[in-house]
């Protein structure tokens, strides 16, 4: 079975912007300056959906390691797998935007529509 050979369908600003649309908090950059491009702008939405909760669980997380029990097990395993989670998620979207179609996070795509 042959694989398929990867397509970019987006050159430039385009492709810049999708990218961002991952990149944490430069996610507001396209989602402030492309209003008008319906898809460019749900990226932008889910990624920013996903910059914010990263940052409340990782936050939670860490309040978490204060406390003595849950402490070494939210900072020396939760943790660690949460962020390489968001990563994968940040890059398996990046990939499937620059292919032209939605990646849906799970239970982040849920709220896109609202914000």
């Amino acid at each position: 079975m042959p694989l398929d050979a990867p397509t970019p369908l987006y050159q430039g600003e385009r492709l810049r912007d999708l990218i961002l649309c991952y990149a944490g908090p430069w996610a507001f950059a396209p989602y402030l300056r492309n209003r008008e491009d319906a898809e460019l702008l749900w990226h932008a939405r889910q990624g920013v959906l996903l910059a914010f909760v990263e940052c409340v669980v990782a936050l939670a997380l860490i309040i978490l390691g204060f406390f003595p029990l849950f402490g070494t097990v939210s900072l020396r395993f939760a943790l660690p797998v949460w962020l390489l989670w968001c990563l994968g998620m940040s890059v398996a979207s990046i990939l499937q935007a620059t292919k032209g179609k939605r990646h849906r996070i799970p239970v982040i795509h849920q709220f896109v529509e609202y914000l």
